[in-house]
């Protein structure tokens, strides 16, 4: 009986070494994965597995890259099916993370990105919403899905252009949300209209904190 027991502990510590070594496998994934800048000729990228973690920071990285190479390519690019399949593969990734992390607001931020890249408007907007609703001050994610909602704007269903609405309410409370609104109110005359609407809602000291944002961006002369 005795040594019974001895095999069973031995068999279990066995069991546990490989779980750790295959935890630590896969958390060391984003590390040993080929840099995002070849993703730009995406054949090199046709075998990479963008493989991540249990850690939220092993999902964060593998997103980083991912959002990188998904708005990296050109429209042009698009037509490739090895682009394409870059993609879709980042896209898939980011539902993989989502599904078990329905809380990941970057994640489903990246979701987004690769699902518009890939012309799924529906997916598009419905993967941007969920973003805004799960991080809705996270600041520097707030940043990056204006950008992507402004870039696509024509594609923004009527409850995604009200999250974005309500993204740009956040930033115009920050300074450097201030300094990006500014800069797109001075380059864009379409997100004027829009971004006024907003900031005139806000307490006097934030518009006024708008307007000298605004001045410093316009052009000198």
């Amino acid at each position: 009986m005795v040594k019974q027991r001895k095999w069973i502990a031995m068999f279990c510590c066995l069991l546990m070494a490989l779980a750790s070594g295959y935890g630590l496998w896969r958390e060391l994934a984003p590390f040993t994965a080929k840099p995002y800048e070849q993703a730009l000729v995406a054949d090199n990228f046709a075998d990479e597995e963008f493989g991540f973690g249990l850690s939220s920071y092993s999902k964060t990285l593998v997103m980083r890259d991912c959002y990188r190479i998904v708005l990296g390519y050109h429209d042009f690019d698009l037509v490739d099916d090895a682009v394409r399949n870059v993609i879709a593969i980042c896209g898939e990734r980011a539902a993989r993370i989502v599904a078990v992390t329905p809380t990941d607001s970057f994640a489903w931020l990246v979701r987004a990105a690769a699902s518009v890249r890939l012309k799924q408007q529906d997916e598009f907007n419905a993967a941007l919403q969920k973003s805004q609703l799960t991080g809705p001050n996270e600041m520097w994610i707030a940043l990056l899905r204006t950008n992507l909602a402004e870039t696509h704007l024509s594609k923004l269903s009527a409850e995604s252009v009200r999250a974005e609405n309500a993204d740009l309410t956040l930033l115009a409370s920050s300074w450097k949300g201030v300094q990006l609104i500014a800069k797109r109110y001075v380059s864009d005359p379409d997100f004027r209209v829009r971004i006024t609407a907003i900031v005139e809602k806000m307490p006097q000291d934030r518009q006024r904190a708008f307007l000298n944002s605004v001045r410093k961006s316009l052009p000198e002369g």
